[in-house]
Parts: structure tokens; C-alpha cells; sequence
């Protein structure tokens, strides 16, 4: 519940700093705001990531194991399905590779998995 309260505060900060022209001196060109609203993005995942991070290390040390899928996180880890969504909407996804290792995976901007875009953080 804390990190949610977090990122949506994070969120309006980020909103209220665009709107106002914090971010820039000089008049910013759609695409520049454009940019400026993609990094924001990213940063808000990263948070959302650690949220993720924070709720499989919680059930890790219940259960001496990872769950299968993030869905397994809800509700005693996390308190909704919308925490396993990033700011494109695409929901984000554990995975595992061939020596076990877990990965929490964005699909990005463009909501295609395994490209350039994809976000990404190791367990």
C-alpha cells in the first residue's frame, strides 16, 4: 500500500513539474515534452519494479520459493492487479532463464516483449 501511495505521489510530482515548466527554462516542442512524459514513465516503472521486487521478497521468505506469477503476489502481497501494470498498460511478467535466475519484465512503450524497449530487473 505504501509504495502505491508512492508512485502515484511520484506521478503527480513529475505531472505538476511538466505542467509548470520545471523541467526546462526555455519553451519545450511537443516532441521534447514528449520525451520528457517517456522518461517520467520509466522512472514511475522503476518504481513500480521495486514495489514487484519488494512483494517477492516477502513471499520468497514465506514460502522458500518464488511464485510462479506475479499474479500469486495478490492480495497478501500486494493489494491489486493494477500494481502489475506499467504506465502503458501492459502487465508486467516474471520470468525465469535457463539457471533459474528471476527477472521482472516491462514489455515497454511499444507493449512488445523481448525487444530494445523492455525494462528489466534481476531477483
Amino acid at each position: 500500500m505504501r509504495g502505491l501511495f508512492i508512485v502515484i505521489l511520484m506521478a503527480l510530482l513529475i505531472i505538476v513539474l511538466i505542467l509548470t515548466g520545471k523541467f526546462s527554462k526555455k519553451e519545450s516542442s511537443p516532441q521534447e515534452m514528449i520525451k520528457t512524459i517517456e522518461k517520467s514513465k520509466k522512472i514511475l516503472i522503476d518504481s513500480n519494479i521495486r514495489c514487484i521486487q519488494k512483494a517477492l521478497d516477502l513471499y520468497y521468505f514465506d514460502n522458500n520459493k518464488y511464485p510462479d506469477t506475479l499474479d500469486e503476489l495478490i492480495p497478501q502481497y500486494l493489494n491489486s492487479y493494477i500494481e502489475l501494470i506499467d504506465q502503458w498498460g501492459n502487465k508486467f511478467k516474471l520470468e525465469t532463464d535457463e539457471e533459474m535466475n528471476k527477472t521482472i519484465t516491462s514489455a515497454g512503450r511499444d507493449g512488445i516483449w523481448g525487444n530494445s524497449d523492455d525494462i528489466q530487473r534481476r531477483l
